[in-house]
């Protein structure tokens, strides 16, 4: 199954299919997606209309990166009529752990950690964000309750096995980007 993965969410934006993954730091997402989807498809060998499916990371991550890869997966899934999926990072950065039970924790804004804990690859409860100062006992709890704690951030090659896992089981969850904080929270306030 040839999916197309692509993750805009942070400062380095990546895009991968198999095992192919280009990544490129740019400031400017939305001019830098295209040429890269466009080499990843090139080095795999495959064609737009070779695709069965692509997949964007959907959050938490920047609100802007966020809406540029999520609208590149709505359009493209439209245009080559495939399923389009909206892939939480933490959900990719748990499943990539491979244990029952998993703390998911991504690095966030001004040192912050966004995670959430998972069992059997399922989320449960809400995602939350802590301080810097607040982590290491979030984080020590969960160890506490016997939970796996994977400490690492994504890109898009990790979106890749959820989607597959996901299209196996005939599975299209809501395509709804996931927002962790509104937007404008870390524009300073003048």
């Amino acid at each position: 199954m040839n999916i197309l993965a692509v993750d805009a969410t942070g400062e380095v934006l990546s895009a991968a299919v198999g095992d192919i993954q280009l990544r490129r730091a740019s400031k400017k997402h939305d001019e830098a997606l295209l040429p890269l989807i466009e080499a990843v498809l090139k080095k795999a060998k495959l064609a737009w209309t070779d695709l069965d499916a692509v997949a964007a990371a959907s959050g938490p991550g920047r609100f802007t990166g966020i809406r540029i890869g999520m609208s590149f997966a709505a359009a493209a899934g439209f245009q080559l009529r495939i399923p389009a999926l909206a892939i939480s990072r933490l959900e990719a950065a748990a499943d990539k752990a491979g244990a029952e039970g998993v703390l998911a924790a991504l690095p966030g804004w001004k040192d912050e950690v966004y995670h959430q804990v998972f069992l059997r690859r399922k989320p449960q409860g809400a995602a939350a964000w802590s301080t810097p100062q607040n982590w290491p006992a979030a984080r020590a709890e969960a160890r506490k309750q016997g939970l796996v704690v994977i400490e690492r951030d994504t890109d898009a090659a990790d979106l890749l096995p959820v989607a597959r896992r996901l299209l196996a089981a005939k599975l299209t969850p809501p395509f709804k980007p996931f927002y962790l904080k509104p937007a404008g929270y870390e524009l300073p306030r003048r």
